[in-house]
């Protein structure tokens, strides 16, 4: 399935069971007939989904939401896991006897994982909601993805990707950490532009990236492809915003093009 295919599966969950923000969970459990075992499964443990054959039914294996330092985590790893029963494929598989384990969001390499984190995001951030915040501008400023992502009881880095996903303009979402870009993702204009590997290269000294572990809140500034790339040789300018993630030392960054479509 392609992304809009699945993003697609995920707003006719919605209108389904006519979910709005925040989207309960486990309510969908309950209406599939889902058992939900949550528990103290470890620090490393994110989500994993199976298929008991002898009582017929599927089960989820999930953090414990109250106690969990990052619940908007819990709940992206459980909407992950809600993508391998929805996505026809993925569902095969677990009938099969096999199980799915969630890793931490966004960071997998196989496709059928990369495809079950598009149905998370998608299924907690609904494209109703993200085009009505978008409106007329058709833009998402930082501060306004950390007000969605509040109201979605959705992760900061995954609203920020599900919009990078969503939106038309060039427009780039990094996470970083120590000065260096872990991942990231590109809206489909970056990517047409030769954006779409965004891994393993070193956050600018000086930039609003750099800065954000001696601020509190968000840092923004005006940057140039050329700072962040180097390699391009370009010198289109950049609008930069970055915010250090919660209690972690990972930042997310979004950069976008300043004088896109003017």
């Amino acid at each position: 399935m392609t992304e809009t295919q699945i993003e697609g599966l995920a707003n006719d969950v919605v209108a389904a069971f006519g979910l709005s923000a925040p989207i309960d969970l486990d309510r969908i459990a309950r209406e599939e007939g889902i058992q939900m075992a949550e528990g103290d499964y470890g620090d490393e443990f994110h989500g994993r989904i199976e298929y008991l054959a002898e009582v017929e039914a599927f089960v989820v294996y999930h953090p414990r939401c109250l106690t969990n330092h990052y619940p908007s985590r819990v709940r992206f790893s459980i909407g992950h896991e809600f993508g391998h029963f929805y996505i026809p494929h993925h569902r095969e598989i677990l009938f099969k006897g096999r199980s799915h384990y969630s890793l931490e969001g966004f960071r997998h390499k196989n496709a059928v994982e990369h495809q079950a984190d598009t149905f998370a995001a998608a299924l907690l951030i609904p494209t109703k909601l993200l085009r009505e915040r978008m409106g007329r501008r058709g833009f998402l400023s930082l501060s306004q993805i950390l007000v969605l992502a509040s109201d979605c009881k959705a992760s900061a880095q995954a609203t920020a990707f599900r919009y990078t996903r969503f939106t038309r303009e060039p427009h780039l979402a990094l996470v970083s950490e120590n000065g260096k870009v872990l991942y990231g993702f590109a809206s489909e204009e970056a990517r047409a532009w030769g954006f779409g590997r965004l891994r393993d290269f070193a956050v600018p000294e000086g930039s609003a990236t750099s800065r954000t572990t001696a601020t509190v809140g968000i840092v923004e500034d005006k940057t140039e492809v050329r700072i962040w790339f180097p390699e391009r040789g370009t010198h289109a300018e950049l609008w930069e915003e970055a915010v250090q993630l919660g209690s972690s030392t990972r930042v997310i960054t979004l950069l976008s093009w300043s004088n896109y479509g003017k």
